[in-house]
């Protein structure tokens, strides 16, 4: 196939040589193509262009040819066409080129009237170096053509936009066998701007510079000693093997087909002519399995007739080629042109150690499994003596039965039969042929010796004669990897390739700095140079850094790869740049004659780059470096695709990158934005300058959003666009039906554009909806709950514990003591809220455990009591609503007191406590509650039966919060303390009925709570809040009785309270960022129970001076505190 590996997808065309005089059998160079009678001149023109990349070779001294383009500077051509010179005349006494459209005339007279300057737009390039083999001329017997006949073009210009053809470096195998109408199976294409006509008149119609193209079958791949050994009984002195192909005539009728070689005409058959030469024959992907691109495999040198009266390239004739394997080494060292990379790792590009030389993408071989892949052989070329493999069948066989036909096997040396039999007529439409007319044409006589090479009289078979011409045809390319330095079987020599150098083309060379070379062409060696034009990929991981001017032909740029040209470096390629990876960073100039296509990776920098279109298909270009501010030029137009990015770094004071294009600029894709955006005031609205457009915009920029809160907003002029960033309320991306969001968007809506918050934005403004919905709630402020919770059961747990005293401590029982109550049980199950909690000595940590309550006898007054009391305490209450969990506390406390009793019914005591409750918040968060009390209770009971008691406490509560929020990939852990005091009183009636059934005791009591809470502020990160908690203030009313009933040993006590709480809340607190601004939102706290009850039962057992009981109290219908206590109790008296 013809190559399409060039970057842009062009490709590249290659001119055939002039006609060389041969000498041999009447031999000579091949001149146009000519198609059979059944097809004019017109009709094989290639009007179609399917052989783009094969061009028309024209010296100014008058010779033309033929050619194939190999890469965008390398011609393959035939030696014949310019060795009549030295080498060095070309260029200096003889200029040249290529012109590479179906019809060449018009470059060539562009470039001669132009000074001989290439026009690629006419698709002609002058010639700067021409190479062709030495060997071509080394024995006279081969006359500059039948060996060797190989040369190269060197262009002076880079035929960027023509399709190149791949070259095989493998002989085709042999044949499994010859068939009567297929022959060898190598379907072929042949293709030259040589001169026309049609198989009967041969080529006698001149050259018109057109180029045209036919069919035809290889018949054989052999030398002329096997052929002519078969012809005429003689070797000609010539053992290299040739791949041939004879011209048959599709109707059979012409006297001079002969049938050289086994097989029949294709529909479009057609040969060579003059102005041929040079040109490549193509084994083709479409009517071959080989492969499934066209692949060139020869070179057109000339062709040969074989009948006085015959004329050249007319039925009967045959073309033979070059083939390429033989001289693939000489092929791979004079192409001028490298592909080259850069090794692994950082380098300079002046380093000539950084680099080394890959295989050329349009070698092939075929290798040990029968499969065309990119490579090379592994031996040397065996050149003019290669003689192997032979393969195909030559004949004397015309149409009908006749002496001496017959067809030898060149592979087995066997004869076979011929195929062309007849009764002794040829029958056609345009006559018959006798058997008469065949002797006359040699048909008949026996073979005979080698004719001279001067005399073309002497001719074997009674007039049979030998003439040689060329073929061409164009090979297909393919996009297939490169394989190896591998691969070609049968190898050609048992000698070893040397070591890669620069020189002699083989990949893996080192110890060169990529840099075109211009020929300098001269007889003197120390003052020739040959040109050498270099093809960059940078692919291998590192940077290649680039500060001197470079010239190369192509660049591109892979996978991870980096190219880095500083301020002083200048890169131009002559024919495109293509990044499909990786980044190049231009701080100097980046220069390309040809479009700089970005298929991927990044463009960046403050340089400036200089092409007639750069386009970002699906690539990022990003001025400066990414995080910096910075201007980058484009000397061009440019195109943004849809798949592109625009990098964008923005600053305060409207400071933006900039990508500055002095032509026109057609827009599409998104803008990306840095973190510059994250900036105070950044994104609140100023407008940035991204792009400018001399030449004028088209098409538009889709905005888009940066996150769920950061969008953009673009405005065009007509050189220019402007670009501004919003940002969204925080309100429209959250469940509004969440307090917490909710608050929390308002809190960061009110707050933007205050630098003391920056920090929160930096994060949250390119997070997504679901990211930002889940930060809010944790951050959720549960120690406010707790916190809450803590004050009431603190006061909760005194108020409880003096109505205990109030209830068991009288002038009997505890006059004249010193009591001990603690070491006691843990409480099962108690919860806590601002509540009411079950009163209880026993709940409230006082039962008795490993010991007794101790009641020491001293030296007190029988009318005041002392004690010492202490407990543990652990809870569970409901958790922040919409948080989940419940919140646990546990923790101690520790008091005493002192009582007075002026009578039996009356009493009056005082207290102090000390308590510290421990909370494990949801969400991982914590509260801890410190509380001082300081209590004045007391008691009487009227001689009606009625009892009045009441108590007052004062308190200091200190409150201390913790909170550990994970942000931004690291936590903040926000902590706060307070220290606040609070006033509680309870005063209660009950009255006293007695009876055998025991004594029931109905009542009531009012308690009553007011505790100050002040702001409090946390510290420790920008997500600290500053929360104004409301008061708390309980006011319970409470009504039940107690039941007594006491016999000989036993004492059994219940009590029911129904508690109804009057006050509503607090139900939130009010907070702001402790660094915010504006008014603070509410964040709900827990519900609040305004009915339930509270139920108690105990019993007491007496052994002489020992008293044991047990208990249980619970809430009933209580949803947001439930508790149930279990209590033992030992008591001693001395």
């Amino acid at each position: 196939m013809k190559s399409t590996f060039n970057r842009n997808g062009s490709r590249l065309l290659a001119g055939a040589a002039t006609i060389a005089l041969s000498t041999v059998a009447l031999s000579t160079p091949a001149h146009a193509i000519v198609p059979n009678d059944n097809y004019t001149p017109d009709d094989i023109v290639d009007t179609d262009e399917e052989f783009s990349g094969v061009g028309m070779f024209f010296r100014n001294d008058g010779f033309v040819c033929t050619g194939t383009l190999i890469n965008p500077r390398t011609v393959l051509f035939a030696a014949h066409c310019v060795n009549d010179r030295p080498e060095t005349d070309y260029d200096t006494t003889v200029r040249s080129a290529f012109s590479f459209n179906v019809d060449a005339l018009p470059g060539f007279r562009d470039w001669i009237g132009n000074g001989f300057a290439s026009n690629p737009d006419l698709a002609v390039f002058d010639v700067n170096r021409i190479y062709y083999d030495a060997r071509s001329l080394q024995r006279p017997e081969a006359v500059g053509f039948l060996e060797a006949d190989i040369a190269v073009a060197s262009l002076s210009d880079p035929a960027a936009n023509l399709p190149t053809w791949s070259l095989l470096f493998s002989p085709l195998p042999t044949p499994e066998a010859i068939d009567d109408a297929d022959g060898t199976g190598y379907h072929v294409n042949i293709t030259g701007y040589g001169a026309t006509g049609s198989g009967s008149t041969g080529s006698n119609l001149g050259i018109d510079w057109r180029r045209k193209s036919a069919e035809n079958m290889i018949g054989a791949l052999t030398s002329f000693d096997s052929r002519n050994t078969f012809l005429f009984g003689g070797p000609a002195d010539l053992p290299q093997n040739l791949y041939r192909l004879d011209f048959d005539d599709p109707n059979k009728t012409n006297p001079f087909d002969f049938n050289l070689y086994k097989d029949e005409a294709r529909e479009r058959e057609g040969t060579t002519a003059g102005g041929d030469s040079g040109g490549p024959l193509i084994l083709d992907a479409a009517n071959n399995t080989l492969s499934d691109e066209d692949l060139v495999i020869g070179v057109l040198s000339g062709g040969s007739r074989f009948f006085g009266p015959q004329v050249f390239s007319s039925y009967g004739t045959e073309s033979f080629y070059q083939p390429l394997y033989l001289f693939w080494d000489y092929i791979v060292a004079t192409n001028p042109y490298r592909y080259v990379t850069a090794k692994d790792g950082d380098g300079n590009w002046e380093d000539a150690s950084h680099w080394e030389t890959t295989l050329d993408p349009v070698y092939r071989v075929i290798n040990e499994d029968g499969e065309v892949v990119n490579g090379l052989p592994t031996s040397p070329g065996a050149g003019i003596t290669g003689d192997s493999p032979e393969w195909g069948e030559v004949c004397f066989d015309p149409q009908g039965d006749g002496p001496g036909e017959g067809c030898q096997d060149l592979a087995t040396g066997e004869d076979t039969p011929p195929v062309r039999n007849s009764d002794g007529s040829i029958s056609s439409g345009i006559g018959q042929a006798d058997a008469d007319m065949l002797d006359a044409l040699g048909g008949g006589g026996a073979k005979g010796a080698n004719p001279d090479a001067v005399d073309a009289s002497a001719v074997g078979r009674g007039g049979l004669i030998n003439a040689n011409e060329a073929q061409n045809q164009g090979p297909e390319f393919a996009e297939n990897a490169p394989h190896a330095s591998d691969g070609g079987t049968p190898e050609f020599s048992d000698a070893a390739l040397p070591d890669p150098t620069l020189d002699n083309g083989l990949p893996g060379a080192t110890g060169f700095v990529p840099d075109n070379i211009d020929p300098v062409v001269s007889s003197d060696a120390d003052v020739n140079v040959d040109p050498r034009y270099f093809d960059v990929t940078l692919a291998n991981a590192g940077t290649t850094t680039l500060s001197s001017d470079v010239t190369i032909d192509r660049l591109t740029v892979r996978s991870s790869a980096g190219l880095n040209i500083t301020a002083d470096g200048s890169l131009t390629a002559l024919i495109d740049i293509s990044q499909f990876g990786g980044t190049i960073t231009v701080d100097g100039a980046l220069n390309s004659v040809g479009d700089y296509t970005i298929f991927g990776g990044a463009l960046q920098g403050g340089g400036t780059v200089t092409a007639p279109f750069v386009t970002n298909v699906m690539g990022a270009i990003s001025p400066g470096t990414v995080g910096g501010i910075d201007t980058l030029t484009i000397d061009g137009s440019a195109v943004l695709s849809s798949g592109s990015t625009l990098m964008i770094d923005v600053g305060p004071n409207n400071t933006s990158d900039l990508l500055a294009i002095t032509g026109e600029a057609s827009l599409g894709g998104v803008v990306a934005v840095g973190a510059g955006v994250l900036e105070p005031g950044v994104g609140l609205g100023q407008e940035f300058t991204i792009l400018t457009a001399d030449g004028g915009l088209s098409g538009t920029f889709n905005a888009g959003d940066l996150s769920a809160i950061l969008y953009q907003n673009f405005t065009y002029t007509d050189t220019a666009v402007l670009m501004e960033i919003l940002a969204r309320s925080y309100g429209s991306v959250v469940d509004r039906n969440d307090a917490v969001q909710r608050g929390y968007a308002q809190l960061l809506d009110q707050n933007r554009g205050n630098a003391a918050l920056a920090a929160l934005y930096n994060v949250l403004d390119f997070a997504d909806q679901s990211a930002i919905q889940s930060a809010f709630e944790s951050w959720a402020p549960t120690t406010e709950t707790a916190a809450l919770q803590m004050v009431a059961q603190s006061y909760n747990q005194v108020q409880s514990f003096n109505a205990s005293r109030l209830r068991e401590s009288t002038l009997a029982s505890s006059g004249g003591t010193i009591a001990t109550l603690g070491n006691p049980i843990r409480t099962a199950g108690l919860s806590v809220s601002r509540g009411s909690q079950p009163i209880s000595a026993v709940a409230m940590g006082l039962d008795q455990a490993d010991e007794p309550t101790r009641v020491r006898e001293s030296g007190l007054r029988e009318d005041v009591a002392i004690y010492l009391a202490g407990g543990l305490m652990q809870g569970s209450g409901a958790a922040m609503p919409g948080t989940g969990g419940d919140t646990d506390v546990d923790g101690y406390f520790f008091g005493g007191g002192i009582e007075y009793f002026p009578g039996e019914n009356s009493m009056i005591g005082i207290s102090a406590q000390y308590s510290d409750l421990d909370s494990e918040v949801s969400l991982g968060n914590e509260t801890e509650s410190t509380t001082l009390a300081l209590s004045l209770y007391g008691s009487v009971k009227t001689v009606d039966g009625f009892v009045v008691d009441g108590q007052l406490t004062v308190t200091d509560v200190d409150l201390d919060t913790t909170r550990t929020i994970a942000f931004g990939g690291g936590t903040q852990t926000l902590t706060s303390d307070s220290g606040d005091g609070g006033l509680g009183a309870a005063l209660g009636i009950s009255y006293d009925i007695e009876g055998a059934f025991g004594t029931i005791s109905p009542g009531i009591e009012v308690r009553y709570v007011d505790h100050s809470l002040d702001v409090i502020e946390e510290t420790g990160g920008p997500l600290a809040l500053r929360i104004d908690r409301e008061d708390f203030e309980s006011l319970q009313g409470r009504i039940g009785f107690d039941y007594q009933k006491v016999t000989t040993g036993l004492q059994l006590d219940a009590n029911v309270d129904f508690v109804h709480e009057y006050e509503d809340g607090p139900f939130a607190v009010s907070a702001q960022f402790a660094n915010g601004t504006g008014p603070g939102v509410l964040f709900p706290v827990n519900s609040q129970d305004k009915f339930w009850a509270e139920a108690g039962i105990s019993a007491k057992f007496n052994s002489g001076p020992a008293q044991f009981g047990i208990g249980v109290d619970t809430t009933i219908a209580r949803n947001n505190a439930n508790a149930q206590t279990y209590r033992a109790s030992a008591t001693f008296k001395f």
